[in-house]
């Protein structure tokens, strides 16, 4: 891991949802101050939740901001799995209308159509991406980039900015952001819990998705609570 890594520890769940909220919403400002305009793409998942509901609260300038995903579990917007509903709960202190939150799954029955349609509704993201916030799995895999997995194996090294890939766990089949795209990001922040996924991160002798991504990219900034 040529790249060194700086951890910013918090040592209240509360206090990790403040420090990456003030860094999210530092990050978005920035840009709507330069361009006019914030592009973003989040993850899902338990831990992120309250910070998403907190920068929602405190974002001035939300109606700025186009929010998009990280990656999704290929299931309906609708789904108790989906990430795109995980958003839409979360912000949800003013109308639906304010938010521009755009969701990865278009045709929940073909993969390849949707990846199509995904290709079209992100190319904001493809032109420019302000910030992006990651999580990791015990497994090592960010994004929906996984070990052991072809297709992920092609997320980590392909041009192409959007692909389908394999969880191990269900709902099994994914779309994500390749890792090129993650990495072209001008902001990344990335949240790491538990001493078990630290312990992971911080093994240079491991090869996992999470490695690539650091060697590829310097200046994450990583959040963790213990």
């Amino acid at each position: 891991m040529a790249n060194k890594i700086n951890i910013n520890e918090a040592s209240t769940k509360g206090e990790l949802v403040s420090k990456v909220t003030q860094e999210l919403l530092r990050s978005s400002r920035t840009a709507v101050e330069k361009f006019g305009n914030a592009n973003i793409l989040l993850s899902g998942g338990s831990t992120p939740g309250p910070i998403y509901r907190d920068f929602d609260l405190k974002c001035e300038f939300i109606d700025r901001i186009s929010i998009g995903l990280v990656d999704e579990r290929f299931v309906e917007p609708t789904s108790e799995f989906s990430n795109e509903r995980l958003l839409r709960e979360c912000f949800s202190s003013r109308e639906q209308s304010s938010y521009k939150i755009e969701g990865m799954v278009y045709d929940s029955s073909h993969k390849e159509k949707n990846l199509d349609r995904v290709n079209e509704k992100y190319k904001k993201y493809i032109d420019r991406t302000d910030v992006v916030l990651l999580g990791m799995g015990k497994d090592g895999h960010t994004a929906s980039i996984f070990p052991n997995d072809l297709d992920s194996i092609n997320a980590l090294s392909s041009s192409q900015p959007f692909l389908n890939t394999i969880a191990p766990s269900s709902p099994e089949e994914r779309v994500t952001c390749s890792m090129s795209l993650i990495c072209e990001a001008t902001s990344i922040l990335l949240i790491i819990t538990g001493r078990e996924k630290r312990d992971i991160l911080m093994n240079s002798q491991l090869n996992l998705p999470i490695h690539e991504l650091l060697r590829l990219r310097q200046g994450i900034k990583i959040y963790y609570l213990e």
